[in-house]
């Protein structure tokens, strides 16, 4: 009799167990852990639905979870950065290959017979131009900084020291003749002491190697900024062992122990700001740096000096011609007079000049106003890396009562940590300990390198630069601060100074008797630090109703 009532008992104990595990099936199921062989618990988590190797799978499943809601918030940014960047460079090469062509038109037009000779020199000017354009992403990261591979102002004087022979046959209209070799050679030689187009070459020169250089500056930035987001999934995804076992304690021990039920909120929070957030903690502040410098750098310099390319060329041999008598005089006492020669007329077919059209290259105004708002959105994004783990249906709950609490259902009482700051971290209860990891704090200063950069090659007045920089995270805060920056005037102390950042109106010059081109010549508008985007939207529409009018 005793026997067959312990009988019973053990199979309406078994029975229980069966029932009570049925209620974590579909959580498993989800997760692909299926049952093993095992009937010894796992040991972490101990409960009855759970063997060692089912807890050994739902661990690993859980660690994924948690990898790709990472990946899920830094991996759209990463691609944002990397196709804004294409977006740009391929725009502004495309352009140059627009303005040489309408440059090579325009010599075409003036020197017809001696226009193939400006042809070569003109190349390598729009060459050195997009050397320092083209180049890779993982170059660009790599090479942050670096000086330019090409000196435009050196570029631009050979340019016109090599343009000089052809124009100054021009201006003494020698249509059908062409200096001797050596001739030209003087007059290379002699174009320093001449100075044929004044000081013009001088300032397209500096033109554009201070804009082309920006331009560079901020491809590199953008790849940087990828690089970084990239480098950050890699450190999460190595986080110690340890804390992808709180992960599987936080969201899949209770349901080896057969509750239907979600884990605390503030539990939840608190061991992922610790195992999730900390790691990368030191990120917070030089990405919001890094984010607010990118919306500072509103201007496409480079856009506007190679669209004005032409006419500064245009320009400097109008010089010459306005300037012939004192250029005669000072070609005669550095070269002589001339020597010529007749060219054959079959060497010099006549050659129907090119229509000069306008630069067929709209700046990517829609784009760059979809990047500025979406990076605005997410300057925070480390600061709330760790919080949006627990938004996922594993880990999701509401409350922190009748919850799972790391050990039974019930009411989670322990203090919720401030933030993922190193600092904070020294007083969660579900962690003991945070080491800081070196490669954290490479990645901080190399965005760090990248805003210097940006606030260097703006067009910010001198002192307003210094006043930015003053207010940079690295030199008041420092990693691990525990600032909140869930109070945007908070943040403004800090980094994002007195104004946001606005794309300007656009000027437009046109040639005379040509079709009207486009043009980018951003001006910078305030805005109120509340509300950084209003003046680029505002920018954005007069810029259209302009585009409309004309």
């Amino acid at each position: 009799m005793k026997c067959l009532v312990l009988v019973l008992v053990v199979a309406c104990v078994g029975a229980e167990a069966a029932t009570t595990c049925a209620r974590s099936q579909e959580f498993f199921l989800r997760h692909n852990v299926s049952a093993d062989e095992s009937s010894e618990p796992g040991p972490l988590c101990g409960g009855q639905c759970c063997g060692r190797g089912q807890e050994a799978h739902l661990r690993n499943s859980l660690r994924r979870v948690a990898e790709r809601r990472l990946a899920a918030t830094t991996r759209p940014i990463k691609e944002l950065l990397l196709s804004t960047r294409r977006t740009l460079q391929e725009h502004l090469i495309e352009l140059s290959r627009q303005s040489q062509n309408k440059t090579a038109g325009f010599f075409q037009q003036l020197y017809r017979r001696h226009a193939a000779r400006a042809h070569s020199p003109l190349s390598s000017l729009y060459e050195d131009i997009r050397t320092l354009l083209t180049s890779s992403p993982e170059r660009d990261s790599d090479e942050l900084g670096s000086r330019p591979p090409k000196d435009l102002s050196e570029s631009s004087r050979k340019f016109f020291r090599e343009v000089f022979p052809v124009a100054y046959q021009s201006v003494l209209k020698l249509e059908a003749k062409r200096f001797t070799p050596e001739y030209d050679e003087c007059l290379k030689a002699a174009y320093d002491a001449v100075l044929p187009f004044g000081d013009i070459p001088e300032q397209m020169g500096s033109s554009l190697s201070r804009s082309l250089e920006a331009a560079r500056v901020l491809l590199q930035v953008l790849a940087a900024g990828a690089g970084a987001l990239e480098s950050s999934e890699l450190v999460l995804s190595n986080t110690n062992e340890e804390c992808f076992n709180k992960l599987l304690r936080v969201a899949g021990c209770a349901r080896c122990r057969g509750h239907d039920v979600r884990p605390c909120r503030n539990y939840c929070l608190n061991v992922a700001r610790g195992c999730i957030g900390s790691p990368v903690a030191e990120l917070d502040a030089p990405w919001a740096g890094y984010v607010e410098g990118l919306e500072r750098l509103t201007r496409p310099d480079a856009d506007v000096a190679l669209r004005e390319m032409e006419a500064q060329v245009s320009k400097a041999i109008m010089y010459a011609l306005e300037n012939q008598g004192i250029l005669e005089s000072k070609v005669r006492q550095e070269c002589g007079t001339p020597t010529t020669f007749e060219l054959p007329a079959a060497t010099a077919p006549h050659l129907t000049p090119n229509r000069r059209d306008a630069l067929r290259a709209p700046p990517p105004y829609t784009e760059l106003l979809q990047f500025a708002a979406s990076l605005a959105r997410n300057k925070k994004l480390f600061a709330r890396l760790a919080d949006r783990l627990c938004d996922e249906p594993d880990f999701e709950n509401e409350g922190n009562d009748h919850c799972w609490n790391g050990e039974s259902i019930g009411e989670y009482i322990k203090p919720l940590v401030a933030s993922a700051s190193l600092s904070d971290q020294k007083y969660n209860p579900e962690m003991s300990g945070t080491p800081e990891d070196s490669k954290v704090a490479a990645l901080g200063e190399r965005l760090r390198q990248a805003r210097q950069l940006l606030v260097t090659h703006s067009k910010t007045a001198g002192i307003q630069a210094e006043a930015f920089m003053q207010g940079d995270e690295a030199g008041e805060e420092g990693s691990g601060s525990g600032r909140n920056y869930d109070n945007d005037d908070t943040y403004d102390d800090e980094g994002s100074g007195e104004e946001g950042s606005g794309l300007e109106g656009v000027g437009s010059r046109a040639n005379i008797g040509e079709e009207t081109t486009y043009s980018s010549t951003p001006k910078t508008a305030a805005a109120t630090a509340s509300r950084p985007l209003v003046s680029i939207i505002l920018g954005a529409i007069i810029i259209s109703v302009r585009q409309c009018l004309t």
